[in-house]
């Protein structure tokens, strides 16, 4: 068994703008959504294992409410070596900020890893049919990163997200599998943890199986949303109301409130889930964390009304926490 510190979270989450304010309008388009997948998933159709942005509904801004520095970030890159160039600075920006926020909270080994930066990041042309505007994979202890060049404001917010993924826990645990000519994976990025079937005679992963997707994606929009409103207040509203996986970072906000941003940051960027576990259960009951989880990763749902009963679960969970009045 081997273990492999990398970045790499390899789920695709499907998004949708669910609100926007009355100035601004909707249409079709593509957010950048952090998602946990793997290259083969991607290649096969199986979403399972990426961690990106997924086909949504763009917002669209209104020229004359914003600056003229703040429109032409909205312009698309006259080339795609131009939109390598703007990502990859992007990228470094990025890290340079979430070291800077975050480093406290990673081990010495992490902070050299993410210091370094992704092993691979590339920008390409948006195409609808993908279904996403970028990813995160982590594959056998290599990390990438792929954002659609759309507009500069874009690129920075799905940028930073992917980043954000990457700069989070990664861990990747390889148990050979000789009798079935494969291999178990064992994958931890940020508070999601995988685990599916690699065989080696047709290169197809199966048996997959993930929980915490959803409060992983839900901290992940937290955290980027966050750090843009550091850069600039309107970059921060705007990936605000632009409502990336809408549901969990609202649950993932009245999280941080009840417990303190330092628990929530021990577990996503230094992997110490089992004290966000804890505190979660001792203020809301036994087994109120792997509830609440479930309910997180159930907002992910392409159903409706899977996502609207999901909400009203975790907000039942939630209410209990603040009732008891602890800030812990």
């Amino acid at each position: 068994m081997s273990e492999i510190s990398g970045g790499n979270d390899n789920d695709i989450n499907e998004s949708s703008v669910e609100e926007t304010s009355s100035s601004m309008t909707e249409v079709s388009g593509s957010l950048d959504l952090g998602t946990e997948r793997t290259s083969e998933e991607i290649n096969s159709g199986s979403l399972d294992r990426l961690e990106g942005v997924f086909e949504g509904k763009e917002v669209s801004i209104n020229p004359n409410e914003t600056t003229t520095g703040f429109n032409q970030l909205l312009e698309t890159p006259d080339t795609m070596e131009l939109a390598q160039r703007i990502i990859e600075n992007y990228h470094n920006q990025s890290i340079q900020q979430i070291l800077e926020i975050n480093g406290k909270y990673m081990s010495d080994a992490d902070r050299e890893r993410v210091s370094n930066g992704v092993d691979s990041i590339k920008a390409v042309e948006h195409t609808p049919e993908k279904g996403y505007t970028g990813f995160y994979l982590l594959n056998n202890g290599r990390s990438s990163i792929e954002v659609s060049a759309i507009n500069q404001l874009q690129m920075e917010r799905s940028t930073k997200h992917e980043t954000n993924h990457f700069a989070s826990t990664n861990r990747e645990i390889i148990v050979p599998q000789p009798d079935r000519r494969g291999y178990n994976v064992y994958q931890t990025v940020g508070t999601r943890q995988a685990s599916w079937f690699h065989s080696n005679e047709t290169g197809k992963d199966s048996e997959f199986s993930s929980k915490g997707r959803g409060l992983n994606e839900g901290l992940t929009t937290m955290y980027t949303n966050q750090q843009l409103m550091e850069i600039s207040k309107e970059k921060g509203e705007t990936a605000e109301r632009q409502g990336i996986y809408g549901h969990a970072t609202e649950i993932c906000t009245q999280l941080e409130n009840i417990l303190g941003k330092d628990t929530l940051k021990e577990a996503y960027y230094g992997g110490n889930m089992q004290n966000l576990e804890s505190k979660v259960n001792s203020i809301a009951g036994d087994k109120s964390f792997e509830n609440l989880r479930e309910c997180l990763d159930r907002t992910l749902s392409r159903d409706y009304f899977e996502r609207v009963q999901a909400m009203k679960e975790a907000q039942s969970i939630l209410a209990r926490m603040y009732e008891k009045g602890e800030n812990i």
